[in-house]
C-alpha cells in the first residue's frame, strides 16, 4: 500500500487507484487540485554552471515556482532525470551536484553538513532565487533538512527522501567504515557501482542500474571519504520540532540504505509533516514505482502554491 498521511487527521480525503504492472496500489492522500503529468521524454541535463566559487554545479530547466532536487552519496543531478521531466512541467527545476560528486567533483567538500547546507542555499540564492521547495534524497536530504532548519526563510517546502535524522546508520547494508574502506581499496567508480545495486529491490537486474551507475560516475575518491566524514557527527533528532515549512517524508519499503524507521522518526518528530511509503521500492523509489512517486511529489508542491 502506499500511504500518505495526515498526522492531525490520521484519515484520508480522497482514494484513487495507481496501475502498476502486476499489482495495482491505492494511494491515500489529502485532496490536493493540480493538473496531471506524465514524463514522456528525459531531458538532457547539460547546463552546468561555471560561476562564483564554490558555486556548485547545477542543471536548470522548465518554468515556475523552484524546485532544488539534491541527489546523495556517489550521485549527481542526472540521477533526477525522468522526476525532473515530470516537475519541469509545472516548476522551475534546479538540479544541484554535492561537492565531490559528478559535475561538482573538484570542489572541496566541507567539514559540516552545516557548511554543505550553506553552500546549496548560496548557490540557489545566487541564481537569483530567495524562495524555493527542496528535495533531498539520501544524504542529500541531510543537507536538505540542515537548510530548512538554517535558512527557513528560503524554504517554501521540503521533501526528505530515504531519509534519516542523524548519520548514523546503524540498519544500513554495511557500515560507513567499510564503505571508506572499498572507496580506498577499490576504485570509487567500482565502489558506486556495487552500491547503486543494493538501492533496487531487483539489484543490478533492473532495467535503470544502468542509469544509477552512470549518473553517479566522477565522483572524488577523497571527496566520497570526506563526505561521509562530514555525515557521521550530524545529528538533528533534536531540533526536528524546529523545522517550519510543510514537509512530505517518502521512502521505500525495503530501503536497505535509510531504513524506513528513520522515516517514521522524522514524521513523528516534524510538525505537521506527511508519510508516503512506497510498496517493494528500495532506496531508488523514484526510478523503481515511479509515476506514482511523480504523481505524489507534483501534488504535494502543487498544493497550495501561488
Amino acid at each position: 500500500m502506499v500511504m500518505v498521511l495526515n498526522p492531525m487527521v490520521r484519515e484520508c480525503r480522497w482514494r484513487f487507484r495507481v496501475s502498476v504492472p502486476g499489482t495495482t496500489l491505492t494511494l491515500v492522500m489529502p485532496r490536493i487540485d493540480c493538473a496531471e503529468h506524465v514524463p514522456r521524454t528525459v531531458p538532457r541535463l547539460d547546463r552546468p554552471c561555471h560561476g562564483v566559487t564554490p558555486m556548485l554545479n547545477y542543471r536548470r530547466f522548465g518554468s515556475g515556482n523552484t524546485v532544488v532536487l539534491q541527489h546523495g552519496f556517489v550521485g549527481g543531478g542526472e540521477y533526477f532525470a525522468p522526476l525532473s521531466t515530470n516537475l519541469a512541467q509545472t516548476h522551475d527545476v534546479i538540479a544541484t551536484d554535492l561537492p565531490g560528486f559528478a559535475g561538482s567533483a573538484h570542489i572541496p567538500v566541507p567539514d559540516t553538513i552545516a557548511d554543505i547546507a550553506t553552500m546549496l542555499v548560496d548557490t540557489v540564492t545566487a541564481l537569483g532565487v530567495e524562495r524555493f521547495s527542496l528535495l533531498g534524497h539520501s544524504l542529500g536530504s541531510a543537507t536538505a533538512l540542515q537548510a530548512a532548519l538554517d535558512y527557513p526563510e528560503h524554504i517554501e517546502k521540503l521533501v526528505l527522501y530515504g531519509s534519516t535524522p542523524s548519520g548514523t546508520l546503524p540498519d544500513r547494508f554495511e557500515s560507513w567504515e567499510t564503505t571508506i574502506n572499498r572507496i580506498e581499496t577499490e576504485s570509487i567508480d567500482t565502489m558506486a557501482a556495487w552500491i547503486a545495486a543494493t538501492w533496487f529491490v531487483d539489484g543490478d537486474r533492473h532495467p535503470l542500474y544502468e542509469f544509477t551507475k552512470s549518473a553517479g560516475e566522477g565522483a572524488s575518491q577523497e571527496g566520497a571519504i570526506r563526505m561521509i566524514r562530514a555525515s557521521e557527527p550530524w545529528d538533528v533528532r533534536d531540533r526536528l520540532g524546529e523545522v517550519s515549512v510543510p514537509t512530505l517524508v517518502i521512502c521505500g519499503d525495503s530501503d536497505r540504505s535509510t531504513h524506513p524507521g528513520l522515516s517514521y522518526e522524522l514524521w513523528r518528530g516534524i510538525p505537521d509533516a506527511q508519510l508516503c511509503v512506497l510498496p517493494n521500492c528500495a532506496h531508488n523509489a523514484h526510478l523503481e514505482l515511479s509515476e506514482a512517486f511523480n504523481m505524489v511529489i507534483t501534488r504535494f508542491l502543487m498544493r497550495n502554491a501561488p
